[in-house]
């Protein structure tokens, strides 16, 4: 059994083949959307083999791009995508990964999917611990969860800003005389492409860091442990070492990690938890 499992972003469509816990991925790849080759084919290229038996996704994207994610799968297996929105709350039933996550946002709904199933998989690989999960992309997002034992997590609340390509971007279309910057990141910027690329990055770091230290606070306060930072992203390498050591030092978080494709996991596992729940009994 192979369950095909998609992460379709704002630039990329990312997907695992998922093993039949949901713990295990083989194989991962991505395309991204900016590319003379159709989509549709590109994915029903890399899709074929080996041929999946069920497929879900989550979707921050266009209805275009989710239109040839469906194309894609159905050409190569002739099953339907199921697609995984946000939920009020998660309960994971399979082996292994036994936990409840609610979901704190006023209308849960609306919540990005992406974020949700990020946090699925975090707290499945951190039980019991609160957490700040930070993921950059397009977008740069930071959530809080709150872990307690022997009771449900909860996600707080989080927030979101442009990410470190969007806000060079926006600088460049914004801006009369400043360039579309390629420098780099040091102390003391001489030149416009170093000063744009420097602030931008501090710009996200000072994001992170402010939220960290908020939740840190807020739990300390209330006589919890500090929170886990998770780091996701393309650029979460980055931001791990500039941020790591001192947030470590200063005992704001009680570990700082690099977590690859938190949304696959947590799509990965809700499906096969949803899978394992035993059927509802009829009305």
């Amino acid at each position: 059994m192979s369950w095909l499992v998609i992460d379709a972003g704002n630039t990329a469509v990312k997907w695992a083949h998922s093993d039949a816990e949901g713990n295990r991925f083989i194989g991962t790849g991505v395309e991204y959307r900016l590319n003379l080759q159709p989509l549709a084919e590109r994915l029903a290229s890399a899709w074929r083999l080996p041929r999946p038996t069920a497929a879900f996704a989550c979707s921050v994207a266009d209805d275009e791009t989710m239109q040839a994610i469906e194309k894609a799968v159905d050409e190569v297996a002739a099953i339907d995508v199921q697609w995984l929105r946000a939920q009020p709350h998660f309960a994971g039933r399979g082996p292994g990964y036994g936990l409840a996550l609610i979901n704190g946002y006023r209308d849960p709904l609306q919540l990005g999917a992406d974020r949700w199933h990020a946090m699925i998989a975090a707290c499945a690989k951190y039980p019991n611990e609160s957490l700040v999960v930070a993921t950059s992309g397009t977008a740069t997002t930071v959530d809080c969860v709150r872990g307690e034992t022997g009771k449900a997590a909860l996600f707080l609340g989080g927030v979101i800003a442009p990410g470190f390509e969007l806000m060079v971007a926006s600088l460049a279309r914004g801006t009369a005389r400043l360039p579309l910057a390629e420098g780099r990141i040091v102390p003391h910027p001489d030149n416009t492409d170093d000063a744009i690329a420097t602030g931008t990055i501090n710009a996200q770091l000072g994001l992170i860091e402010r939220v960290a230290r908020g939740f840190s606070a807020e739990l300390a306060g209330e006589g919890r442990p500090v929170p886990r930072l998770l780091l996701s992203g393309g650029r979460a390498r980055s931001l791990f070492a500039a941020l790591g050591r001192h947030l470590l030092a200063e005992r704001i978080v009680t570990a700082v990690s690099i977590e690859d494709n938190l949304v696959l996991r947590g799509v990965a596992l809700r499906a096969h938890a949803e899978a394992a729940a035993p059927p509802r009994p009829a009305a």
